[in-house]
């Protein structure tokens, strides 16, 4: 089973754009004068603080989505799970984090890695669906191999 760590959202600071202009990768000069606006970054990710909980990736089922080991995710417990999402699922008193998929009135728990099989909901695969991950958190800089490699792929 693929092992997550469940943390509880705690209030934190908001956060201001360095920029208003709408571009595709750029920064502003951040000491230029802009008008600021403010994020709340818990108020981004979910309507219902009280439902929402931070987890951190322990396995590779779902590298296929691009979540990897050490990942943060945000799991938010008031929403309801749709044909795709990436929920936190449990059984047999394990966190579990796969796709949630249905077919011919069938549940199922996806992997999104092939060395993991499909979990079917039943009498002996009881799972619960305990939360929807609506956000990831990845760290840009432990990708930068894979990305490195890419670039030099492409420069050949």
């Amino acid at each position: 089973m693929q092992e997550l760590k469940i943390y509880t959202r705690y209030s934190s600071k908001a956060i201001t754009p360095v920029s208003t202009k709408n571009s595709q990768a750029a920064l502003e000069n951040p000491n230029a004068d802009l008008e600021r606006e403010s994020i709340d970054l818990n108020a981004y990710v979910s309507n219902y603080p009280e439902a929402t909980f931070f987890a951190k990736v322990a396995g590779d089922c779902m590298i296929g989505s691009g979540i990897y080991p050490d990942d943060l995710l945000v799991v938010d417990r008031s929403l309801t799970p749709g044909i795709g999402d990436i929920v936190v699922g449990i059984i047999d008193n394990e966190f579990v984090l796969r796709s949630y998929y249905t077919q011919s009135g069938k549940e199922y728990l996806m992997p999104d890695n092939n060395y993991f099989k499909p979990i079917e909901r039943n009498e002996n695969t009881p799972f619960e669906i305990w939360g929807v991950v609506p956000h990831t958190v990845i760290d840009q800089r432990r990708r930068n191999n894979a990305r490195i490699n890419r670039f030099e792929k492409l420069l050949r």
